[in-house]
């Protein structure tokens, strides 16, 4: 706004100082007001990118945590496969050993005329 129009609708007589001095100050006012605007804009804009960032970093946080807690359960599930595995190889060796030493106890017994008591029914 130009201080002609400001003055011709606010004065009769445009040359009268204290006008201008009042325009000059309204006009800073506007300025300032226009500096002040800009900046609390740079600040809002700056408070939601900082939002934004907060928020991404606890959703990285949130999702590692559940990555870790899943390869905890995985780990766990593969231990209790590994162990039935170990357990039912045991059991494999162990039947064959005792197998094995069944036999020998037959062949030796049997060297010697005897052998083992079988109940039949």
């Amino acid at each position: 706004m130009s201080l002609q129009t400001a003055l011709r609708f606010e004065a009769d007589h445009p040359t009268n100082p204290n006008l201008k001095k009042a325009f000059e100050a309204q006009v800073e006012r506007i300025k300032y007001d226009e500096v002040m605007a800009d900046r609390e804009n740079v600040v809002r804009l700056e408070k939601n990118v900082n939002q934004r960032a907060a928020w991404n970093e606890n959703l990285e946080e949130a999702s590692w945590k559940k990555r870790i807690r899943s390869e905890g359960d995985i780990i766990k599930a593969e231990l209790r496969m590994a162990a039935k595995a170990a357990l039912a190889v045991r059991r494999v060796a162990l039947k064959q050993l005792l197998e094995k030493e069944l036999e020998m106890w037959e062949k030796e017994l049997s060297l010697q005329g005897k052998t083992f008591y079988k109940q039949r029914i």
